[in-house]
């Protein structure tokens, strides 16, 4: 019957007494308010009652029975970093503990059980996990703060949510433009933190959890939280107007089952704000059927030769903006299209290997086809061959030749030749005419 008495007192003492009890504000990681009070604003009866009587639950005891903080005082924020605070969570501040999930600073989670919060939702008690699945460490009430088996403490079991603090974030800029600066805010910062930058970046000031950096170069930078010399969060900032090396794009095709029709694709490491790309007249780009909800406009496009009567062959080229504006160009490659087959060739100009990837018209394979021998009741078909050649422009000599099927890429190694401008030259071995482009070789 004691016993009863006291389990009944210890949790009057842990949780009805709080209602009413909140003198001040701190902040979760993502700075919203949560109602604190310094005191439990119990007695010292109560508290040595308390004590004694958590120390029964214990595996180890790590600190007394104190009104100087609670079990979600104790979660929450005191081993955060945090002070000693004593924060409710009943009657109308019933959601005032909820804050910290829902405003993303923490996040329900069902993995690694180490370091987590653990939410009793029967009892109103938070509770923070070890390494041992089965070992809690709270703060039971007023009561001594202590470990103990997840199963054994003064708190209805069951309905138990897990928590895990979302990781440090930096917002800000993803361009800075040479000569200018950016703000940068870290959400979810550690207690003791660090800024560190990139060296074409300068910190030219903090305010709580903002700085600000000045450009002092181009090219790719960063600015990242650092905590005991341990990166906690980085962010990624371009300096200025993009470089071609720090975009990429590639062309071909056709795309299957059809005439006439072609693809190309960009991307970039770096934020970009649109591509815009470049084909010879009587050609054109599109959106590409495939993407229509690409991220980056224009990042997956269809390139179409509009009529048979346009240039067979088409240069293409990309240039990409930031919000520091426009690139240079940057050739992909070229684009062959015929009526009876197609070479795409890429890259142009070409440091090492050049990819030759020939594709057979749809119409034309029809008229080409011939029968070859039954097999077990099929019909074969005779695939042609493509003789590939690469002769110097200047002298006329040819430097590489090499074989091909429909539908198949070939990659030349034009790594040993010197740097110049070449003829590209693909025959099907029929008495159509070859198919000609111009490679410029640059290392």
């Amino acid at each position: 019957m004691k016993k009863i008495f006291i389990i009944t007192s210890l949790i009057f003492y842990c949780l009805q007494l709080q209602a009413q009890c909140y003198d001040f504000y701190v902040k979760t990681p993502n700075n919203s308010n949560i109602k604190a009070c310094s005191s439990g604003g119990y007695s010292s009866s109560q508290v040595q009652q308390a004590d004694t009587y958590s120390r029964t639950f214990a595996i180890q005891v790590f600190d007394s029975g104190t009104n100087s903080y609670n079990c979600h005082g104790y979660a929450w924020n005191k081993k955060e970093g945090g002070s000693s605070v004593w924060i409710n969570n009943l009657g109308s501040e019933l959601n005032n503990l909820s804050t910290y999930w829902t405003d993303n600073s923490y996040y329900a989670y069902s993995g690694n059980m180490d370091n987590l919060k653990v939410f009793y939702g029967n009892d109103d008690h938070t509770a923070v996990t070890t390494s041992d699945p089965n070992v809690f460490i709270s703060k039971m009430g007023c009561g001594c703060l202590v470990s103990h088996n997840k199963n054994n403490s003064p708190y209805a079991g069951g309905n138990l949510t897990y928590y895990r603090k979302n990781p440090p974030s930096i917002s800000g800029p993803s361009a800075i433009c040479s000569g200018s600066s950016g703000t940068f805010t870290v959400s979810r910062a550690p207690a003791s933190y660090t800024w560190s930058k990139s060296s074409n970046l300068t910190q030219s000031s903090t305010s709580g959890n903002t700085a600000t950096f000045t450009a002092n170069g181009t090219g790719p930078a960063w600015v990242k939280i650092m905590e005991s010399g341990t990166e906690v969060s980085s962010r990624t900032v371009y300096i200025g107007i993009l470089q071609t090396a720090d975009f990429s794009g590639s062309c071909g095709g056709p795309e299957s089952g059809s005439t006439n029709l072609f693809f190309g694709s960009a991307s970039s490491s770096y934020s970009v704000s649109e591509f815009e790309w470049g084909v010879a007249p009587g050609w054109s780009v599109v959106s590409h059927p495939n993407f229509p909800s690409a991220t980056i406009p224009m990042g997956n496009v269809r390139i179409t030769r509009n009529s048979s009567s346009a240039v067979t062959t088409t240069p293409v080229w990309i240039r990409a903006r930031n919000s520091c504006g426009w690139s240079n160009e940057k050739a992909l490659g070229t684009i062959t299209s015929s009526s009876v087959y197609t070479v795409s060739v890429y890259p142009n100009p070409v440091l090492d290997v050049l990819n030759v990837l020939i594709e057979k018209e749809e119409a034309a394979l029809t008229q080409s086809e011939t029968t070859g021998a039954s097999v077990s009741g099929t019909v074969g078909r005779v695939t042609p061959v493509y003789t590939i050649r690469l002769y110097n422009l200047m002298t006329g000599v040819q430097v590489l030749q090499t074989s091909a099927n429909e539908a198949e890429t070939i990659q030349l190694n034009v790594g040993s030749l010197p740097n110049g401008i070449y003829v590209l030259q693909v025959h099907d071995g029929t008495d159509n005419p070859p198919v000609t482009q111009r490679i410029v070789v640059s290392h």
